[in-house]
């Protein structure tokens, strides 16, 4: 044993030395028994957290989403990280966690109502990180407290003049209040009528002018109602159709634009309202772009068919303020109806570079060049090959030698005064 023991101690010693030397990386052991979200959280008196209303979906009502996690570790740095349904990093947050008794609960939230959290609607995302490195992805939904949601439906029955009607169906969700009547301002309708949806009972509408001189369109419901309702306006559009770059290309806009503050009778409802549109073009159509103005979101779908439709989805936030959209489409079959001809001038020398039906090769030019050169040598060679020149024996007719001459000179002559003069009388249709 003696002799072992400076080896012994000799071993401890290289050991000590070589670890001085590395630098050794220990990351915290976690493991996780349950997360999860809650809209509030318990503590006990020794400050252990309890989630109490577990749950994966919050509204914008809700004052804070709380993000928990129930794992065994003895000392970590937990990141939690949230995601708004855009994938945009909305927050973060690291926090030096120990857990004396295992298993221990963490918790970290974020502020839902009165903030801008509450305006982003969707599907969120939390990710807990422990030391850098990843645990779990969690979600949850936040959704809208609706009072109201419209679906308005607008058929451009013809491009010009314009004609377009709008059927506009509302949903009333009273949340605790009663409904008599319904308000909208509408400077843009005219023939409005109104009916329930369900039993097609027609609603009297009344048009007035308020205190600030704007005309508001009433629907009297008939009584207040307390379990919610539905009802249907039609109308046509006075004006929001217009020709882009010329009622000839026929290319229009139309144009839908709506103030917020007047559009529903209980207007200081601080909930957004959810809205969707459908616009059917005319027969033959063609959709080009979809632009928005002010609107929380603006996604598009397309349909092709006889007569094309547009869907919209955007969501109208509370205050006063102008918003609205604009669809850009080509009628075809409106401009087909209206073409356009005038007569125009063209390039003097473009006619030269015309190809020749029977010879695709040949143009204009190439013959009127090849008639000149060939005229030329003919008639010269009338006048030098002859019977009665004395120096050649050869016997040449030489008055039909002189005619093929004449007749490519003659060629010749048509063929440049058409390059020359025809691009001047041709008539170009354009739409």
């Amino acid at each position: 044993m003696r002799s072992r023991l400076p080896a012994v101690i000799a071993l401890i010693a290289v050991l000590l030395e070589l670890g001085g030397c590395m630098q050794v990386h220990a990351y915290a052991a976690v493991m996780v028994y349950d997360h999860g979200f809650a809209r509030q959280i318990s503590y006990t008196k020794r400050g252990t957290a309890f989630p109490v209303n577990k749950t994966q979906a919050f509204t914008q009502d809700d004052p804070f989403a709380y993000a928990y996690t129930t794992a065994s570790f003895y000392s970590a740095n937990f990141t939690w990280d949230w995601y708004d349904p855009e994938g945009q990093l909305y927050t973060n947050r690291t926090v030096q966690e120990k857990c004396i008794a295992s298993p221990c609960t963490v918790v970290s939230s974020i502020s839902l109502a009165g903030t801008a959290a509450d305006r982003m609607l969707g599907l969120w995302r939390m990710d807990l990180l422990a030391g850098g490195f990843q645990l779990y992805s969690d979600h949850f939904w936040l959704n809208p407290i609706i009072t109201q949601d419209d679906y308005w439906n607008f058929t451009v029955l013809q491009s010009a003049p314009a004609r377009v009607h709008v059927d506009l169906t509302v949903t009333i969700h009273p949340n605790n209040l009663t409904w008599s009547f319904y308000r909208l301002y509408m400077p843009y309708a005219t023939n409005v009528t109104a009916h329930e949806q369900v039993s097609n009972r027609p609603l009297i509408v009344m048009t007035f002018n308020d205190t600030r001189g704007h005309l508001i369109d009433l629907v009297d419901l008939g009584g207040a109602r307390s379990d919610g309702y539905r009802l249907v306006l039609s109308f046509d559009l006075r004006s929001g159709l217009y020709s882009l770059g010329g009622w000839t290309t026929g290319i229009f806009a139309l144009t839908w634009q709506q103030l917020d503050a007047w559009a529903w009778e209980n207007s200081n409802d601080v909930h957004p309202v959810p809205e969707k549109f459908s616009i059917t073009l005319p027969e033959g159509a063609t959709f080009v772009d979809a632009v928005g103005m002010n609107v929380i979101a603006l996604k598009h779908n397309t349909s092709e068919g006889v007569r094309p439709t547009v869907s919209l989805a955007t969501t109208l936030g509370p205050g006063p303020t102008r918003y609205g959209w604009t669809i850009i489409y080509r009628d075809l079959t409106w401009a087909d109806a209206h073409q356009v001809f005038y007569t125009t001038t063209a390039n003097p020398f473009a006619l030269s570079h015309l190809a020749l039906p029977v010879l695709p090769t040949l143009t204009l030019g190439s013959l009127s060049l090849w008639s000149a050169v060939m005229s030329i040598l003919l008639l010269t060679t009338s006048e030098l090959v002859s019977p009665l020149h004395p120096r050649t024996g050869i016997l040449i007719n030489r008055r039909r030698l002189r005619v093929a001459g004449l007749l490519l000179a003659a060629l010749f002559v048509a063929v440049t005064a058409l390059i020359i003069v025809g691009p001047y009388f041709i008539v170009v249709p354009t739409r």
